[in-house]
Formats: C-alpha cells, structure tokens, sequence
C-alpha cells in the first residue's frame, strides 16, 4: 500500500474516532449548563484559550500605574460593565453567574492573576468564544483601568 493511502487511511480512522468519543460524550452528558465542566474540559478550554491569545498581545504591559483615582475610575466602569457576573468582590459569585457554564472565574484567583497584563487586556478587549465573556468596545484606556482594577483585587478582597 502507498504511503499516502496510509496516511488517508490512518487520517480517515482517526476522524472517526474522534467524532465517536464525541459523540458517546454528548450523549452521556449532553449540553446542559447545570452540569460543571470536568477537569480535561478545563484544560481543553483553558489551552485554546491561552493559544488564542497572540504572542506579541501576552507580551502587553500595562501602561496605566495604579493610582487611586485610577482605581476609582476603574472601579465605576467595572461595576457598571463587569459586576453582575464577576461580583464587586471579584469572587464571580453572582445570581446571574450561578447559571452559566464553564463558570465565571474568581479574579482573585491565582490562575488569573498569573495572566500577563497583555492577556488579561486581550480578554477583556476581545472577549473569550464558548463563553459568556462579551469583547468590549471601550477605549484601550479603560480596559488598561480594568487590568489595573484586577491586579488591585486581592489585596481589596481577600478570599475567605
């Protein structure tokens, strides 16, 4: 057999295989967004996401220093756009978040504040597919205010 019937075969095999694995999953679990992803979800979504994000975009620094009219300017723009799904804490425990699935995260958390400052101003500027997370279009001033808003976070509001 040729080389490239191989490969067509070897190809052709595995595409099956995979839409069968999906296939079992979407039936035995199916959709719904009451049921939280599990943990290889997590880490299918968490590394697309990461992938997504443009190396020259990770590599943003934040241009906006943290002052207190900064954060105070940051604070009314993320009340008034963020807090119904991440909280005023960060903490992403809202009546609107409880419904939405993969959950909203803690912003607080170490995972997210591991995020460059470019990653976190490309999420928020463009927003994450799959997700509930909207691309925003304000100024890069004020998504730079919310990155700054963020970092502020834990040390605000500490998780409990």
């Amino acid at each position: 057999m040729s080389t490239w019937k191989i490969v067509a075969l070897t190809a052709a095999v595995l595409a099956i295989s995979v839409l069968g694995i999906g296939y079992v999953f979407l039936a035995a679990e199916g959709l719904s967004a009451r049921k939280k992803p599990s943990d290889f979800e997590y880490a299918i979504a968490n590394r697309a996401l990461s992938i997504s994000i443009p190396s020259d975009a990770k590599a943003l620094r934040n241009p906006i220093q943290s002052t207190a009219e900064i954060l105070a300017e940051a604070k009314q723009h993320y009340k008034e756009h963020c807090a119904v799904c991440h909280a005023e804490d960060g903490s992403g425990k809202t009546e609107t978040a409880a419904g939405m699935s993969p959950e909203v995260p803690d912003l607080r958390a170490g995972h997210i504040q591991r995020l460059t400052d470019g990653e976190l101003f490309y999420i928020i500027k463009n927003g994450v597919r799959f997700t509930a997370m909207p691309a925003w279009d304000m100024p890069d001033d004020h998504h730079w205010e919310l990155v700054t808003l963020i970092r502020a976070l834990p040390k605000q509001y500490p998780a409990k």
